[in-house]
């Protein structure tokens, strides 16, 4: 076996290995002897099956098996137990080239990633913006007014009334073409609520006004490319066009009922289902919503505090990333896609457009690690088994054990170390934000920067169109007129 080793750049390496089939060929025997063991084909006495029908049967399987064998000691004995390479992450087989049904010479290339060299920069003083909030009365009236609109009730109108802003219609709709003529299946009993803020124009302004048993045409202008076919809710059709460029989707909807949203009273019934039961007092509700608001913005808030530490942090450290950490990650990214679709990409995704379009990303999050881990060790900072203990007691309560709650998290996959991580990442960013120089703004305080920044833009922007007026009128002077005359003479023109 004869294995090279060379350099990339300076995080990444390649492992060139070269393994001649007469070394190749007696493990393949090996391994081809013992599966013959356990084989009993008919016409053959059993663990005597001739070893040609052996190879002819599970050979390739077989020769997978070899081959990641002997990569993985090419691997170990040149590289993982030599201290020269300080190893990230598992290394990538690049290239394999090896007959798994014929033999032969095995060559192999494996890409690996050493730990980059860098030392921390000091956060010390660096500025990072905090989002705060005061929530007014006005912002606790209008929750409740949302929740007075989630627990709307609906309510038939009187015989004769027509559809108004507040409204539910319940339409039949049913697509047509130019001549209204149906080319599609009707949809019955649609519920269009006419206060969503989502509902199409064209829908909305046919709808208000009007009364139980009308019937009308509505035109929805086509929200796709000419050359598009799409399908709708409730219908697969064209769009019935005169030309090119009239892309019309047309319906007939007739309206089949009109019901009025019956809002919930702010009463002691109302106040006692959205307190749980603990109050029947207005001020008590508002004092919840309070609460429950400023703890919202609160996680939110630190939420984006520290994805902004994170950016600073990453941005500070410009050291080389190893590719084979990037691509490993972005190999991830896709198995997650793979996952959310049965276990495959969907079909027709561009794989490689896909890397490129993440690499960057990618590279982000491999830095954002790197940082990490190295802060993790210079500050000394570990989640200990008293640690996981602790937080097990603050998650149960009087109706569960601590006991329960540890053997519900030792039986979930990967609970435990989601727990150590997130546990890591509050001491982390803790220490972070004691270095980092905090400024809390305001949404007020956003608008008028933007508002500042817009007028230095402006004058900015006057200053350098009027030195290209001043140049415009020098180049045009009669002493830039007489200068230009002598050189064109000069030049022989």
């Amino acid at each position: 076996m004869e294995t090279t080793v060379t350099p990339i750049n300076d995080v990444d390496y390649k492992l060139d290995i070269r393994v001649p089939s007469d070394e190749v060929e007696p493990r393949m025997m090996a391994v081809l002897k013992q599966q013959r063991k356990g084989m009993n084909l008919k016409g053959f006495r059993p663990g005597k099956v001739p070893i040609a029908h052996v190879r002819k049967m599970v050979g390739p399987q077989v020769a997978v098996q070899v081959t990641e064998e002997i990569i993985g000691e090419a691997f170990r004995d040149a590289i993982s137990e030599n201290d020269q390479y300080d190893v990230l992450g598992q290394p990538r087989l690049s290239e394999l080239d090896y007959d798994f049904t014929k033999g032969g010479d095995l060559k192999a290339e494996v890409k690996f990633a050493v730990r980059p060299q860098f030392e921390l920069v000091d956060v010390t003083g660096m500025e990072v913006t905090k989002f705060v909030r005061e929530f007014a009365d006005e912002d606790i009236d209008a929750d409740i007014e949302r929740r007075r609109e989630a627990g709307a009730t609906l309510e038939p109108a009187e015989e004769g009334a027509t559809a108004g802003e507040k409204d539910v219609v319940t339409i039949d709709i049913q697509p047509v073409d130019e001549e209204g003529e149906t080319t599609g299946p009707k949809q019955s009993d649609t519920e269009i609520i006419l206060a969503d803020p989502n509902l199409r124009a064209e829908l909305k302004e046919a709808l208000l006004g009007s009364s139980v048993g009308d019937s009308k045409r509505v035109d929805f202008p086509h929200q796709h490319g000419s050359d598009e076919e799409h399908d709708h809710e409730g219908h697969d059709h064209k769009p019935a066009a005169a030309e090119a460029g009239d892309q019309v989707d047309r319906y007939m909807i007739e309206v089949k009922m009109i019901s009025h949203r019956i809002l919930p009273e702010v009463d002691a019934e109302f106040i006692k289902a959205q307190t749980n039961g603990e109050s029947e007092e207005l001020d008590d509700l508002k004092a919840q919503i309070r609460d429950q608001q400023e703890a919202s913005w609160e996680q939110r808030s630190r939420q984006a505090l520290e994805g902004k530490m994170v950016e600073q942090l990453v941005e500070a450290h410009t050291f080389a990333v190893p590719e084979t950490l990037v691509d490993a990650t972005i190999d991830v990214m896709l198995n997650e896609i793979a996952q959310r679709s049965d276990g495959k990409l969907p079909v027709g995704f561009d794989v490689e457009h896909y890397r490129t379009e993440q690499r960057q990303q990618a590279e982000r999050q491999v830095r954002w690690l790197l940082v990490k881990q190295r802060f993790v060790d210079e500050e000394g900072l570990e989640i200990t088994n008293e640690d996981l203990e602790a937080e097990f007691e603050k998650i149960a309560g009087d109706d569960v054990s601590q006991d329960m709650v540890k053997q519900y998290f030792m039986e979930q996959e990967g609970l435990i170390e989601q727990m150590s991580d997130n546990l890591l990442n509050q001491r982390i960013f803790a220490l972070l934000e004691e270095r980092f120089e905090i400024v809390e703004k305001t949404r007020e305080d956003l608008e008028r920067e933007r508002e500042e920044k817009a007028i230095v833009d402006a004058e900015a922007k006057a200053a350098e169109e009027a030195a290209a007026e001043a140049a415009a009128r020098a180049a045009m002077s009669p002493a830039a007129k007489l200068k230009g005359f002598f050189k064109r003479k000069k030049d022989g023109a």
